[in-house]
């Protein structure tokens, strides 16, 4: 299972910049549609574009595999 790391990377982000980041701040600085950064949270993003994920890499200065870990799904 993928499963995105969006919230924790929010998270980090609040404590670098001792602020709140928010769904309408990342969407004011990436274009990302605050819908898919929810979906992207709360693990239900069937599919995910190159260019979304390279904005939001670019927007937390982080990598891919910083954005997305794999987990084996477990009986």
């Amino acid at each position: 299972m993928i499963q995105c790391r969006l919230r924790e990377l929010m998270a980090a982000k609040s404590r670098q910049e001792r602020g709140r980041i928010t769904y309408d701040n990342i969407r004011a600085e990436t274009g990302v549609n605050k819908n898919t950064l929810t979906r992207l949270a709360n693990d239900r993003a069937g599919m995910v574009a190159l260019s979304t994920i390279d904005r939001l890499c670019a927007y937390f200065e982080c990598q891919p595999g910083d954005l997305f870990i794999y987990t084996t799904d477990e009986p």
